[in-house]
């Protein structure tokens, strides 16, 4: 015979949500921003770290592909088949293999564009504020970028979120003069470039890369050859959107202080 069972009964389970706590009063978390002491999130500066990293490489490995080698078959097969320049002669009737070029250079330099942030008619911008950030370690790239105004959105006691327009990393850290400042990049005609200049310039590999919808100016690579170094262009859809939704986002703090309890209120 068949032992039956008693069918388990279906039960809603709770499932514990973390809840950003509220203001007691309107404005109450306003008074406590201050921009003249400001400072970054830590678990976000190793997010846009580590996403820093990956699209280096990702640079990376444009520039080997640029630099592979193919021909017909002939007595070794190099470093294996190449099978799209095999289909695409297959009228020759003859096998292609492919031999990888040393990289010559790392890539140093990262520019990411979100928004170009062209003024309107009225000459108003998205991302108004615009700013140079030194790493506080040796681990942390030096950072400039354009993003919507801090303050405009706070969402803790000296909590502001903020969107990037674009930003320029370069590494070792504590080497960037404020570049928004510096007359050496005054031939920029946006931000886009100016912040690309700027990695050019402080980039001691010899790749930049470019992430953006668009490719870099004409005068951004004639510049960048006067000085040996290239500029290798991804476009930005090659990444998913999500994994840029959470680099673009970024809080400031009102001081070191609000990072202890910064973790109630950003998630």
């Amino acid at each position: 015979f068949h032992r039956r069972f008693k069918s388990l009964r279906k039960r809603l389970k709770l499932i514990p949500v973390k809840q950003r706590p509220k203001e007691r009063y309107p404005g109450e978390w306003k008074k406590y921003w201050d921009i003249t002491q400001i400072c970054s999130y830590p678990p976000e500066d190793l997010v846009i770290e580590a996403t820093s990293d990956y699209m280096r490489k990702k640079a990376a490995l444009v520039i080997s592909e640029e630099m592979r080698h193919f021909e017909p078959f002939t007595t070794s097969f190099l470093d294996g088949l190449d099978i799209r320049e095999t289909v695409r002669n297959w009228h020759e009737k003859r096998i292609y293999v492919y031999e990888n070029q040393p990289l010559r250079g790392k890539v140093g330099s990262l520019v990411v564009i979100f928004d170009e942030d062209i003024h309107d008619k009225e000459g108003e911008e998205r991302f108004p504020w615009k700013l140079t950030w030194l790493g506080e370690h040796k681990d942390e790239s030096d950072m400039a970028f354009y993003a919507t105004n801090p303050g405009d959105d706070i969402v803790g006691p000296g909590i502001s979120r903020s969107l990037y327009g674009g930003f320029m990393m370069t590494y070792p850290p504590m080497r960037v003069y404020d570049i928004w400042q510096d007359s050496f990049f005054d031939i920029a005609r946006n931000k886009p470039e100016r912040l690309l200049l700027a990695a050019i310039d402080y980039c001691e590999e010899k790749h930049i890369a470019y992430v953006a919808k668009k490719p870099p100016s004409d005068l951004c690579i004639r510049l960048a050859a006067k000085v040996s170094k290239k500029v290798i262009y991804i476009p930005i859809g090659t990444f998913s959107s999500k994994a840029l939704k959470k680099i673009q986002t970024f809080h400031v703090l009102s001081g070191k202080h609000v990072r202890k309890y910064a973790k109630d209120y950003i998630f």
